[in-house]
């Protein structure tokens, strides 16, 4: 006998009043189409020579140093493009998935 896969399952409509408010609960009342997997890279991967490189090495030329304050991540150096923008999502809090957006 073959194993079934997830996408293979029947999936019962959520149709009744119960079913409905148990999503809306889950989702936090958002619809439509969810954000990115969390696991995805912030940013791509930089062409510049030295562009993430730790902070402990002499700052190369046209770099921004990046640390955010409480993380275990060591302090880096960064091209001017993707250090701003690191440093700014550095300062989304953790929470609820919802960051500043709210």
């Amino acid at each position: 006998m073959v194993a079934r896969t997830r996408a293979q399952r029947p999936r019962l409509p959520e149709t009744s009043e119960g079913q409905l408010r148990a999503k809306a609960a889950f989702n936090r009342g958002l619809v439509g189409r969810g954000r990115p997997s969390s696991d995805l890279p912030v940013v791509e991967t930089c062409t510049v020579d030295d562009c993430g490189s730790t902070a402990d090495q002499p700052r190369p030329d046209a770099m921004v140093r990046v640390h955010a304050d409480g993380s275990r991540e060591p302090a880096r150096w960064y091209c001017a493009a993707i250090g701003q923008a690191r440093a700014d999502l550095a300062t989304i809090p953790p929470g609820d998935g919802q960051g500043a957006a709210r």
